[in-house]
């Protein structure tokens, strides 16, 4: 567990220019929030805060797909395997450093969107179930992302990725229900995207819990695709 843990706070450590440009956006979100007055500029918040929302989503995405390719373009990999860390534990460390990564980002903006849409009587529970919902899209989207990464470079894995989580929004233009909520990225950020101050959003698990579960589906099978990988061969 120690080596998990390691590997996954210098994966955030490594990050931290990305995250750092991520949580600028929240700034902008904070800035707004201290001239809003008015059920109008709250509107505007709360479409505001939804765009930054899902902005973590895409680069949890840019976050898996590229840590195995760095890792063994830097040879680090080669020196981490080597410590008696096994492949499956080196996974875990990427998966737990890609959800941290974005659990900071959901954290920062969770505090921010309680206190500027707060102010615009946006219930402060909801902003909270909304960045639940974020996180566990992060997570699976990173996952599925670092599984094609184990065969595929940063930008194949990330095309890929992107069609597996597009077939469930089509599916549900197509009014094929079960296929859309298959892979629930879509639907979780469909519910963030559906939040508004008319309605309350209608506070469903199961779709948070069906993406937990398909995270580690896809990590079991990210570990054994990465066992038959060479590390050893350079990447360009």
């Amino acid at each position: 567990m120690k080596a998990v843990c390691l590997i996954a706070i210098n994966f955030v450590r490594e990050q931290r220019w990305p995250i750092l440009v991520l949580l600028l956006w929240i700034l902008l979100l904070a800035f707004l929030g201290l001239f809003a007055s008015g059920p109008r500029e709250g509107e505007d918040l709360l479409f505001i805060f939804k765009q930054v929302a899902v902005y973590v989503v895409v680069f949890s995405v840019f976050f898996g797909g590229s840590a195995i390719y760095n890792e063994r373009k830097t040879r680090r990999i080669l020196a981490v395997l080597s410590k008696a860390v096994g492949r499956q534990q080196y996974l875990s460390g990427l998966v737990l450093g890609v959800t941290i990564a974005c659990g900071i980002y959901c954290l920062s903006l969770g505090i921010t969107g309680s206190w500027t849409l707060g102010q615009a009587a946006f219930p402060v529970g909801e902003v909270w179930f909304l960045m639940a919902c974020i996180l566990s899209a992060c997570t699976l989207a990173g996952t599925v992302a670092l599984m094609f990464s184990t065969f595929l470079n940063p930008y194949l894995a990330a095309c890929a990725t992107a069609f597996v989580l597009g077939l469930p929004a089509v599916a549900s233009h197509l009014g094929l229900t079960f296929w859309a909520n298959s892979i629930p990225v879509y639907t979780l950020t469909a519910v963030v995207m559906n939040a508004s101050f008319q309605e309350p959003t209608a506070r469903l698990w199961m779709p948070i819990v069906l993406a937990v579960a398909e995270t580690l589906a896809f990590w079991i099978l990210a570990a054994r695709i990465f066992a038959y990988v060479d590390i050893a061969v350079a990447v360009e």
